[in-house]
């Protein structure tokens, strides 16, 4: 049976909509009302309220900031009332504002102030997207008590009165003061009694030392700011290791954890990501690069779970571990800590071939009035300028001539599953049609494979030059371009006839195959192929060898075609499927029918 390569697309937008669900389906009176005055700034709408914030104005003129957050500017101030302020001074023994010495001050205005203007409509259940002037982010969530919705700042303070519009920005009043991580990530991990085995590992790795460098000191700016995601004792202990000398023993090969090759060295580096990555962030992105070489962590949100390495590979599924929600998005004063309810290490996975069923994909399939129908259909693939499936993108999704969706009932050419991804492609500046479309590819495990690009031969067809990775490190551009005006015989051969085998080593060495099994060939299931052996038709469905890619990282990679040459007729590219298959392995076989059915290579 064929192996279907499905995906889900990203659901990390559901963060936001079930902030906004909390917010707008409150039982009781909306708290969010907005206030808005452009008669005053920061400093004056305090001073026009005393009985809230006298102290807040005073601790503004101790610290000298009163100046510029009374000036012109967009700035956003979390402004505890003096309840708030009150309840801060008794927390640090002093009687009054006058007793803070003024630096202290000075970083108490910082850590609630941010340099841009943030209303509640930018909130997410995770970090703001600036900086507060103190140098740490703030995280805002939803809360709902006794049937009342509100925003929690840093989990310790809640909004009482936000979006209150000023000259000079946005103020939100809350009713605690907010408090700055003065730990480490080494350090809170350290303290706490919940990771003992994780602390010496780190610890005996020297990933300690690294992860106790404060951000203003560090001197890799790309580490100012880095994310652990660790187990706790209680979770490595469901695994069967109650002690860092059993974790040791488990993983270390070498006995020199500090040796980067040794696996204990590399199963702490698995767990370190570089900058502050908060639920809402993991949520946002399918994979986490982690300081692990080339190793990435997968992410996945599914119901109210955030999974880690939760994958589908080589048509099967592999159970991933989740984030414990209670005991993670523990900002510190250079990163942020994630708990995982599980153990989880580098994944060892092995090069196979992938035969890519290009058409896949989750948002296509789910039109079940379309999907692969056995009468035709087509689906057009955009909609309001965007693309409607997540793992393709289009040059101009607006374009007049949009990219579709078929599912065939031709019988002068047969696709795999009888269906393909239709393109009308051109070189010229031309706003109805595409200079380049790409697709987000299956997982695949480093190393290098061949690349045979499956399509429907076209007299009318462009010239497409294929890119991995484009804009990044890792692009890398396929040698051999794809014309689609191509056929088999291009490769020298004008007929598999008889001698087969011949035909098909002919074919291989001038960087072609064919693909669709024929007429002359059964599989194990007593099913016939689709296509002549010889005549009219058995050419017209190549398979292009595009040239050898080396996948640096194991992950779903983005491929691009785009323009070169040839023409531009409207729905003249026809794209089926594209092969990964390693050097190593039969480059020919497996072969497939319209039906989805798998032919695989004789025994002779």
């Amino acid at each position: 049976m064929k192996k279907i390569y499905r995906f889900k697309p990203n659901q990390g937008w559901i963060f936001m909509l079930i902030l906004l669900l909390f917010i707008t389906n409150s039982c009781k009176k909306e708290l969010y009302t907005q206030s808005t005055t452009d008669d005053v700034n920061i400093v004056g709408y305090l001073e026009l309220y005393p009985d809230q914030f006298s102290l807040m104005t005073e601790i503004l003129e101790r610290s000298g900031t009163s100046g510029y957050l009374g000036a012109y500017g967009t700035y956003t101030l979390f402004t505890p009332d003096n309840t708030a302020i009150k309840a801060w001074l008794v927390k640090l023994n002093k009687a009054s504002v006058a007793d803070v010495p003024v630096e202290d001050l000075k970083n108490m205005v910082k850590f609630h102030l941010l340099a841009d203007t943030i209303g509640t409509e930018a909130f997410t259940d995770g970090k703001l997207p600036e900086l507060t002037l103190y140098g740490q982010y703030l995280v805002t969530g939803a809360t709902n008590q006794n049937g009342s919705s509100s925003y929690l700042v840093n989990k310790q303070a809640k909004i009482t009165k936000p979006n209150v519009r000023v000259g000079n920005g946005v103020m939100h009043i809350i009713d605690e003061v907010l408090l700055p991580s003065t730990k480490t990530l080494a350090k809170m991990i350290e303290e706490s009694s919940r990771y003992t085995i994780f602390t010496q590992a780190l610890k005996e790795t020297g990933f300690y030392d690294s992860l106790n460098v404060e951000q203003s000191e560090a001197t890799d700016t790309l580490k100012r700011f880095q994310t652990a995601i660790i187990e706790s004792d209680s979770a490595l202990n469901v695994a069967g290791i109650s002690s860092y000398a059993q974790l040791k023993a488990k993983l270390s090969k070498t006995s020199s954890p500090k040796n980067h090759t040794d696996s204990l060295w590399l199963y702490v580096a698995y767990h370190i990501i570089p900058g502050a990555n908060y639920m809402a962030d993991i949520t946002e992105t399918s994979a986490l690069y982690t300081l692990a070489p080339r190793e990435i962590i997968t992410s996945k949100f599914v119901g109210q779970m955030i999974l880690l390495n939760d994958d589908d590979f080589n048509g099967v599924h592999e159970q991933g571990v989740a984030i414990n929600r209670s005991f993670s998005d523990l900002t510190t004063s250079n990163g942020v800590i994630h708990d995982s309810k599980n153990l989880f290490k580098i994944k060892v996975r092995f090069q196979v071939p992938l035969f890519w069923e290009i058409t896949d994909q989750p948002e296509i399939s789910s039109q079940g009035s379309i999907w692969r129908k056995p009468t035709g259909s087509t689906y057009v693939l955009t909609a309001n300028g965007a693309s409607l499936v997540a793992a393709y993108q289009f040059e101009r999704p607006s374009a007049g001539q949009t990219p579709k969706y078929v599912s065939t009932t031709a019988t002068n050419r047969y696709f795999s599953n009888s269906d393909y991804l239709s393109m009308s492609m051109i070189a010229a500046t031309n706003t109805a049609r595409n200079v380049w479309f790409e697709m987000k590819t299956p997982m695949l495990v480093k190393g290098k494979y061949k690349v045979w690009a499956c399509y429907g031969q076209n007299s009318n067809g462009p010239i497409l030059q294929a890119v991995f990775d484009k804009g990044t490190s890792m692009e890398q551009t396929m040698p051999t371009l794809l014309d689609c005006r191509q056929t088999l015989d291009a490769s020298g051969v004008v007929s598999a006839g008889a001698a087969l085998a011949d035909a098909d080593n002919n074919m291989l060495s001038q960087g072609f195959k064919r693909y669709m099994a024929h007429a002359n060939e059964t599989n194990v299931d007593g099913i016939k192929g689709s296509i002549p052996q010889t005549g009219t038709g058995w050419n017209v469905n190549p398979s292009r060898l595009l040239g050898t890619v080396e996948i640096l990282t194991t992950d779903r990679h983005w491929i691009r075609f785009t323009h070169v040459g040839g023409n531009t007729g409207q729905d003249y590219t026809w794209i089926d499927m594209i092969h990964f298959i390693p050097l190593d392995k039969d480059q020919n076989y497996p072969r497939f029918h319209k039906t989805a059915a798998i032919f695989q290579r004789p025994n002779l």
